[in-house]
């Protein structure tokens, strides 16, 4: 039986069925319209034996359960105390629900240590070793929160799209609109290998000079990153479902 997997974000909720970790049934929903478009009226519950969700918008959680318990179904909600996998880090409840189901997928689908970005409202790295689970990471502004910013705070810039095809061949922009994709794209991109950089320096200085540290995608943003990264990364686009799935399935 699949598993109703939800992630809901601070922009999207990402819903779809889940089983053995093959997603299908996959939607987006702008979260500001979450509530009136996930109604048994309107979502195909059959085949469903359980809801499993991980949330970053408090205010939705009750809502979620209450369609969950007209339909008949039980549900699980990812947090730090009902994770599958270790965790070592001060405060475990302050970490982000949607973080955790990355590091439950993490787990599932790369050799450890393992960095995890994933690029919503916020780009997060998350890290998951062998010995340790989840450990931590850091979370940045997202390339579209930054984009919006710009044309929000000022009088001239104007609102851009940024084109990830075709790259940026040049880092002098000979435009308004090319130096904002300049820095939004190329600027961007640099930042996400600095801090990759220092992260490989510290989990190297954890795990061991030789480890070899491999590199997860997800997110609606992330696979333009791919370009920039190479062979060095792996994309999957539903890792926080699966992940969900997972850890929904684990017996917690």
């Amino acid at each position: 039986m699949k598993t109703l997997c939800l992630d809901i974000g601070n922009t999207t909720a990402h819903m779809a069925a889940v089983e053995f970790g093959k997603v299908v049934q996959d939607t987006r929903i702008p979260t500001i319209e979450f509530k009136d478009r996930f109604q048994p009226s309107l979502i195909n519950f059959e085949g469903i034996s359980k809801l499993a969700y991980c949330s970053v918008v408090p205010l939705l959680n009750d809502f979620i359960e209450e369609v969950a318990g007209k339909v008949g179904l039980s549900v699980y909600n990812l947090n730090s105390e009902n994770c599958p996998i270790p965790i070592d880090y001060p405060n475990p409840s302050e970490i982000g629900q949607d973080r955790l189901a990355n590091a439950v997928g993490a787990c599932a689908f790369s050799e450890l240590p393992t960095v995890v970005i994933d690029m919503g409202t916020a780009t997060t790295f998350d890290i998951v070793t062998m010995d340790h689970g989840y450990i931590g990471g850091v979370i940045a502004p997202g390339l579209s929160l930054m984009r919006e910013y710009l044309h929000e705070k000022t009088a001239l810039l104007p609102e851009v799209r940024y084109r990830t095809a075709p790259w940026p061949t040049s880092c002098i922009g000979k435009s308004t609109q090319q130096a904002m994709e300049i820095g939004g794209i190329i600027g961007y991109t640099g930042m996400i290998r600095e801090i990759l950089r220092r992260l490989h320096q510290d989990i190297a200085h954890l795990e061991g000079e030789a480890v070899s540290i491999s590199l997860l995608l997800t997110g609606g943003k992330a696979s333009f990153l791919e370009k920039s990264l190479g062979d060095s990364c792996s994309y999957h686009p539903d890792l926080t479902l699966q992940g969900l799935e997972i850890a929904a399935s684990s017996g917690n």
